[in-house]
């Protein structure tokens, strides 16, 4: 849990600085890189697209949970992203 997208980023650069894959096998060998990390190859995050699975068939979101996606889905589409 972090309060913040730079925590976040934090906390990923020290797991991956860490080489997990030397302790488990199964653990993706990939180095940090600034670049993929600001999607440089992908617009820079510009007019990205989500995917929100509204439930899966087996589980209904309770409302407050089924609000706070319908929120998030607004806050990306108001920012210039879609939600689909």
């Amino acid at each position: 849990m972090a309060n913040s997208i730079g925590g976040v980023k934090a906390f990923m650069k020290a797991v991956v600085n860490s080489k997990p894959w030397l302790k488990d096998p199964l653990a993706v060998r990939k180095k940090w890189n600034e670049d993929e990390y600001n999607l440089v190859d992908h617009g820079s995050g510009k007019n990205l697209c989500f995917g929100i699975m509204w439930d899966d068939g087996c589980v209904i979101p309770q409302p407050p949970t089924r609000r706070a996606l319908e929120m998030t889905k607004l806050a990306l589409e108001k920012a210039g992203h879609k939600g689909i």
